[in-house]
C-alpha cells in the first residue's frame, strides 16, 4: 500500500497545532501507520535551522528574503530525504505541521519572485507533492489576537516568535498567497474556515481525510 502525505498550513494563531494533535490521535486510535512531523526542523539537523531561522538573534541582525529561502529549503531537503520519502515507501500516512505552501505563502509576501520559489521547488521536491492540503483559513486580525493570547498564556514554550511580531499588511499578504495556492489548486488544498468551533474543524478536516485514506486503501471507519 503506498503512503499518504497530508500537510496542514495556515497563518499563526489558525490552529494548526490543535488540529494536528486532534487528527493524529484520531489516527493512532485507528490503528493508521502514521508519522508527525513539521517544517522547520522536522529532523536532527532541522531543529538547528529552526532555530536559526525562528528564533530572533542576539545580534539583531535579520535575515535577508533570500538567505531565509534558502535555510528553508535546506531544512525541507534534508526532512525529505531523512523522513518524508523513506515513510511514504514503506506506506505509512505522513503528517506535516507547514511545508512548500509556507514557503509560498510567508516568503512570497517577503517578496521573493515566484520563479525563485518554482526553481527550487522544482530541485528540492522534485514530483512530490501531498496528497491533500488542509489550509485553516482565518482573517489576520483575529488570528493576531490568538497568537498574542497565546504568547502571553504560554511564555517561553512558544518563544519563537519573529513571525508573529510581523506588521498585519505583512500577514494579510501571507493569508492572500494561501488562498492563491488553493484556488490554483483546489483538488490537493481544503480550505476549513478557522474561526469555526474547535470541534466544528475538525470535523470539516476528518471528511477530508477520511475520504482520501480510504481511496488509499486504509481502514478508517
Amino acid at each position: 500500500m503506498p503512503g499518504v502525505f497530508i500537510t496542514i498550513e495556515g497563518v499563526e494563531g489558525s490552529g494548526k497545532s490543535t488540529q494536528l494533535l486532534r487528527l493524529s490521535e484520531r489516527l493512532r486510535h485507528l490503528g493508521v501507520p502514521l508519522v508527525v512531523s513539521k517544517e522547520p526542523g522536522g529532523t536532527a539537523l532541522g531543529r538547528e535551522l529552526r532555530r536559526l531561522l525562528l528564533e530572533p538573534h542576539p545580534s539583531g541582525e535579520a535575515w535577508c528574503p533570500e538567505a531565509e529561502l534558502l535555510l528553508f529549503y535546506a531544512d525541507r531537503a534534508q526532512h525529505l530525504h531523512a523522513l518524508i520519502r523513506p515513510s511514504l515507501e514503506a506506506g505509512k500516512v505522513v503528517l506535516v505541521d507547514r511545508f512548500e505552501d509556507s514557503t509560498r505563502a510567508y516568503q512570497g509576501a517577503s517578496g521573493v519572485p515566484d520563479s525563485a520559489l518554482d526553481r527550487l521547488s522544482e530541485l528540492v521536491l522534485r514530483r512530490l507533492r501531498p496528497h491533500l492540503t488542509v489550509l485553516l483559513d482565518m482573517d489576520p486580525e483575529t488570528s493576531l489576537q490568538r497568537v498574542e493570547v497565546r504568547n502571553l498564556a504560554y511564555g517561553a514554550e512558544f518563544a519563537e516568535t519573529r513571525f508573529d511580531q510581523a506588521a498585519l499588511d505583512f500577514h494579510r499578504r501571507v493569508r492572500a498567497r494561501f488562498l492563491a495556492v488553493a484556488q490554483a489548486e483546489p483538488n490537493r488544498v481544503a480550505v476549513v474556515p478557522a474561526r469555526d468551533p474547535v470541534d466544528q474543524v475538525e470535523a470539516a478536516i476528518w471528511v477530508r481525510v477520511s475520504a482520501l485514506l480510504r481511496s488509499a486503501g486504509f481502514a478508517v471507519d
